[in-house]
């Protein structure tokens, strides 16, 4: 049942990588508006933006949520700060360098990568990847009220609104302070 499930997460993952794929390619077509290409909708592309975003996040929370938390690791914080703390508040820039799904990946990837080193590492990188989770439903949300315009003005208060938050965050890792992500939903204990 754990591999059917693991399977199930990853196809819902590879899934929003792909549409998100798919979307950034539409929406590169209608920003062009090249001649050569078939004409594609706006609305198309915003709801397989969507779409991209719920399957991600369905793939991510299920495949987080199987991995048990390691009690081997005692709950301490650092003697000196930790550069990769601030590596994984800061992973969730990458979606405004293209990468699709970037916001969702990098604070997984990294998680994935260094929860087992050290128990400060694990931490924050379920606070970011709890944060992660809670923008993209904010994103979602945001994404079908475009229709009715007010969603433009949500985008780009809530693009302000995440990377203030990850910018923060990554500093306060620096110098040692917990990280505090405002409106984030607890996904991962």
């Amino acid at each position: 049942a754990s591999v059917m499930l693991k399977f199930f997460c990853i196809s819902f993952l590879a899934l929003g990588a792909g549409l998100a794929l798919i979307a950034s390619a539409g929406l590169v077509a209608v920003l062009l508006d090249s001649s050569g290409l078939p004409l594609v909708s706006f609305s198309a592309v915003i709801l397989a933006l969507t779409f991209a975003s719920l399957a991600g996040m369905i793939g991510i929370i299920g495949l987080a949520r199987s991995v048990p938390e390691n009690p081997n690791l005692a709950k301490e914080t650092p003697s000196s700060p930790d550069w990769r703390s601030s590596i994984q508040h800061l992973s969730g820039l990458t979606t405004y360098l293209g990468v699709p799904l970037g916001h969702l990946l990098g604070p997984w990837i990294t998680w994935l990568i260094w929860r087992r080193q050290a128990p400060w590492l694990d931490t924050n990188g379920r606070a970011a990847l709890n944060f992660a989770l809670t923008i993209s439903i904010f994103y979602v949300s945001c994404l079908i009220l475009v229709f009715f315009f007010i969603g433009f003005i949500l985008l780009g208060l809530l693009m302000v609104f995440h990377i203030w938050v990850l910018v923060r965050n990554a500093w306060r890792a620096s110098v040692n302070l917990p990280a505090r992500y405002p409106l984030s939903i607890n996904f991962l204990r």
